[in-house]
């Protein structure tokens, strides 16, 4: 069984040296058959904070996970 391909979007702020990062990732993802919807809020959230490393440890304003399909 083919699996749907869902848009991902997640926000994240830190505050770093007194200064506030916010930074978002968004993208689509198509799961692995066995992927949880909390593997993917993961995957998201690692991704995120490789790219930008300062959100490390920030808190998460906001994540969406919806079937990208209209």
């Amino acid at each position: 069984m083919q699996q749907n391909t869902y848009l991902c979007i997640l926000t994240m702020q830190q505050t770093v040296g007194g200064a506030t990062a916010i930074g978002t990732f968004a993208d689509t993802i198509k799961p692995s058959p066995r992927m949880t919807r909390a593997d993917i809020y993961e995957k998201a959230r690692g991704e995120l904070t490789r790219l930008r490393p300062e959100l490390t440890d920030g808190i998460v304003l906001f994540f969406a996970l919806d079937n990208d399909q209209l």
